[in-house]
């Protein structure tokens, strides 16, 4: 397959799929072209679905932006596909969602598949794909979830069923490294909501 007919059969999509595919056409092209690490997966495609296929497929392509959004559009249990610190399958959601603890204070992140299972991963900072998820927030101090016992810093995110927590590497002045945030130490987590 070509650059040309890939994007003739994106064009050529009836509407409830067009507005995805170029999107996803967007992320993949440049220059009249797919981005030089897509090359292969477009030479062997034989049809625009199996080249946006192939790129989700391909381990080496996992922090591409393509990648997240296949993996977001079609609801993909991506999160196996990286290397957290700590992970718990299976968690039965008898709630709306899993709830985060500490000091007395309890906090419900809802989660879409009441009654079915759901996985809650510890990940290092820049260890995913966060394009593929939605972030629920950040929290600093100490808690638990399901069992994890957690310290620090962490963005949150949810996916299918999924729960993420990414740790957050802090530098000497107390802000992210990276320059993605700041940790708030003037909260009392002890003083009841």
């Amino acid at each position: 397959m070509n650059y040309e007919d890939l994007k003739a059969q994106v064009e050529a999509m009836d509407a409830p799929q067009a507005k995805d595919y170029r999107e996803l056409l967007a992320l993949a092209s440049i220059a009249g072209g797919v981005w030089p690490q897509f090359g292969e997966h477009l030479e062997r495609a034989e049809d625009c679905r199996g080249f946006f296929k192939a790129i989700y497929d391909d381990d080496a392509c996992r922090f591409e932006n393509a990648w997240a959004y296949w993996a977001k559009m079609n609801k993909e249990p991506w999160a196996d596909r990286f290397e957290p610190e700590r992970a718990l399958r299976g968690v039965l959601l008898e709630n709306k969602g899993l709830f985060l603890e500490g000091k007395g204070n309890e906090l419900l992140i809802p989660l879409h598949g009441r009654g079915h299972g759901a996985n809650v991963y510890l990940l290092a900072d820049s260890g995913f794909n966060a394009k593929a998820a939605e972030l629920y927030g950040s929290i600093n101090g100490s808690f638990s979830c399901v069992g994890i016992e957690l310290e620090g810093a962490f963005d949150v995110y949810r996916g299918h069923r999924t729960l993420i927590f990414e740790r957050w590497t802090i530098d000497k002045l107390k802000r992210r490294a990276h320059g993605k945030g700041q940790v708030r130490t003037g909260c009392d987590c002890a003083t009841p909501w």
